[in-house]
């Protein structure tokens, strides 16, 4: 086993190119969204809620090489309190897509209708004549067979997901009812003696101080929007749900400690009869960043909340990351939280920074598709350069084949060149809401569904005294 070694602080650059713009970018994307306007502290209500579609050109299905997907305009402005209504009834939530109340949900149905298929005639061979879905299932609403016949046909095998589609009929609906969302009224700062227990999302929600999620459909619904900075605030927090010797390993516990001992600071500095907490900026490098990279920023300040002492730098790297033409830049929601968006690649974007620090630096790329036959070599110098950096690097899959297919990809390309720091297991802060493929209704996932860890190798210089003689 390898030491840790201290490593020497280091500063950051930021490159003259990127501006400070204070205006959020919401990028070209395929996964179309707009819910509810919040403040940067709490989260106002709204009477129009919409999440999820998405289009045609970001399936995130494994065969497909697109897998971008984005939360673009997920916050809209408030509406006056005088034009606030409710458009559905929680009784009446369940309505064929084609014949929803709600634009957005018939457009839904257009994109399967153009782009979907029908099971049976998918199952019927290459010579087969295949049609689009046109007919709606009655149960879940969803256009799932190309006609009536097809659709007794393939009956017993859509049973196992009508179900899921039903649920997320009702779901899409709920968000755009206009109802008073109160599970999106976020919690604010916490105070520096407030414990929050990160084992689930039952008990961060609980000790968090969050509205009471008295629903299935409230905990999936804020799960989708918080998956991503809570997953990482789980990792780093000293309540991290997962346990030395089974899921984090003896390296894996070293790099934490590191980043811990700067999050959580134990030596004051008396200055002036002034006690001083020393702080130094967490990096958080997200590469090959999509859906993660167009939550509205404040959404990224409940991870800044769980470590009031420690100010935070997330870098959103990757060319999804941004509209096409539109230049990186850099942009500070307040005093704890600074955001990059650039869209470079990795390996060029590594470049610009000066130094990398354990103490400080982590990487986490969320459902990258590494393993993908089209993607394998693109990823090979960004991991790379990852690597080099000897920083902690966390990964997440939407399902087990997709962590699976990734894992195998690395420990082919890169053995011998790292050590585990945290071995493959369930997220338990993935998102509980499933996204559905909608050229193919068969095919759900759970964003972050699985998560691992790995660390460039590190070599320590041991001395044999005998080798003095």
């Amino acid at each position: 086993m390898t030491h840790w070694k201290q490593v020497a602080k280091t500063t950051r650059s930021v490159p003259n190119s990127m501006v400070l713009p204070l205006k959020h970018r919401m990028g070209g994307c395929s996964l179309n969204a707009s819910l509810l306007a919040r403040s940067p502290t709490s989260t106002a209500t709204t009477t129009t809620t919409t999440f999820a579609q998405l289009s045609a050109a970001g399936s995130f299905h494994r065969g497909l090489a697109i897998r971008s997907i984005s939360f673009k305009n997920m916050f809209s402005k408030p509406e006056p309190e005088a034009e606030k209504k409710t458009i559905l009834d929680q009784d009446n939530l369940f309505h064929p897509l084609s014949k929803s109340p709600i634009a957005e949900l018939r457009d839904r149905a257009s994109i399967i209708n153009k782009y979907g298929v029908c099971p049976v005639c998918d199952t019927q061979g290459p010579d087969h004549h295949k049609h689009p879905p046109t007919y709606e299932c009655p149960d879940c609403g969803y256009p799932t067979h190309c006609s009536e016949d097809h659709y007794h046909e393939g009956k017993d095998a859509h049973q196992h997901i009508c179900g899921i589609l039903r649920e997320q009929n009702e779901d899409d609906h709920d968000l755009r009812s206009g109802r008073t969302m109160k599970e999106f009224e976020f919690p604010s700062s916490q105070g520096f003696d407030e414990t929050v227990n990160m084992g689930n999302w039952d008990m961060y929600f609980y000790t968090r101080g969050f509205p009471s999620m008295d629903s299935g459909r409230s905990m999936r619904h804020v799960s989708k929007l918080l998956t991503y900075p809570i997953t990482v605030a789980s990792i780093l927090h000293e309540s991290c749900p997962y346990t030395f010797g089974k899921e984090i390993t003896v390296e894996g516990m070293r790099s934490l400690s590191a980043l811990r001992t700067i999050l959580y600071p134990r030596n004051e500095v008396i200055k002036n009869g002034v006690n001083l907490i020393r702080t130094d900026m967490i990096n958080i490098y997200v590469v090959g960043a999509r859906a993660e990279a167009t939550l509205p920023p404040h959404i990224w300040l409940q991870l800044a909340y769980l470590f009031p002492r420690s100010p935070f730098h997330i870098h959103f790297v990757g060319p999804d990351c941004l509209p096409p033409n539109k230049a990186p830049y850099t942009t500070s929601l307040n005093e704890r939280v600074m955001f990059t968006y650039d869209n470079s690649y990795y390996h060029d974007y590594h470049e610009k920074i000066e130094k990398f620090d354990p103490y400080t630096d982590l990487f986490f790329l969320f459902s990258p598709g590494i393993g993908h036959d089209s993607a394998r070599e693109g990823w090979k110098p960004t991991i790379q350069k990852a690597l080099e950096t000897k920083c902690p690097i966390f990964l997440t899959g939407f399902d087990e084949h997709d962590m699976g297919t990734d894992i195998e990809a690395v420990e082919q390309d890169y053995s011998g060149e790292f050590d585990w720091i945290m071995q493959p297991t369930q997220n338990e802060f993935r998102s509980l809401k499933r996204d559905v493929n909608l050229m193919d209704l068969r095919q759900t996932i759970f964003a972050n569904w699985g998560i691992w860890g790995i660390r460039g190798k590190r070599y320590d210089v041991t001395h044999n005294p005998e080798e003095d003689d």
